[in-house]
């Protein structure tokens, strides 16, 4: 992927997750997560390129060089065009960036959950009112051991 892409890719990450307010939380561009991006639409690369190329190629309909150069308002009214004019473009970058930003370990710290995988400690759960159940114990077991 050329730099422009790369730098088109990383602008619309920052787009669909921007930095928070308060700079706890990195935008999804910001972090890197372009290569792994990538690597997960692998199947739908070539979608993925021209979805990039149809951002660009919007920009500068705007007078910007480049989606990266566009404000941000702008890039947003260019992701909701692109949303109708290519389809699977935009749903599928969705997806793939809140999934992947949402397992970064510096996201994790600024969310306050320990960026560890929930096996083999666990997470503490808050005990729960499970009286809701007395039906399903009631009727006993509906199946036989084996």
């Amino acid at each position: 992927m050329s730099e422009p892409a790369n730098d088109t890719l990383d602008a619309i990450l920052d787009t669909l997750i921007p930095p928070s307010d308060d700079g706890a939380l990195p935008g999804a561009g910001a972090l890197g997560l372009a290569p792994d991006i990538r690597e997960k639409s692998a199947p739908m690369a070539e979608l993925v390129e021209h979805g990039l190329e149809a951002a660009d190629a919007r920009a500068r309909k705007r007078g910007a060089a480049s989606f990266a150069a566009l404000p941000l308002t702008d890039r947003a009214e260019v992701l909701r065009e692109l949303e109708v004019s290519e389809p699977g473009f935009v749903p599928g970058l969705v997806f793939q960036t809140y999934a992947t930003y949402y397992q970064h370990p510096r996201v994790l710290e600024a969310l306050g959950v320990d960026p560890r995988p929930p096996h083999p400690k666990g997470y503490d759960l808050e005990p729960g009112d499970l009286s809701a159940l007395e039906r399903v114990r009631a009727r006993g077991r509906l199946y036989r051991e084996t």
